[in-house]
């Protein structure tokens, strides 16, 4: 596509550390993963975040503004629906 560059982590295989009651009864390991996502994202030079995946997107977001990390997180269907950022 025009314009866009994708880019892609070093663990793309590494889950965010959300799991629905894994980060309630984890909640350290979930918060360590989803810094270590965030951090992969944006060493690989990512500027958005797109998922299918809700979940994800909200903890990556909060792990995003607790660390500083300037990253846009958008789901999948936002874009498909004419969205733009």
């Amino acid at each position: 596509m025009d314009g866009i560059e994708f880019v892609a982590p070093v663990r793309p295989d590494e889950c965010c550390g959300f799991g629905g009651t894994f980060s309630v009864f984890e909640e350290v390991v979930s918060t360590k993963m989803g810094y270590d996502k965030v951090t992969d994202h944006a060493r690989a030079g990512a500027e958005y975040i797109v998922s299918a995946d809700s979940s994800c997107l909200m903890h990556q977001k909060g792990c995003a503004e607790r660390i500083g990390v300037p990253m846009k997180f958008i789901h999948i269907a936002q874009i498909l629906n004419g969205a733009s950022a």
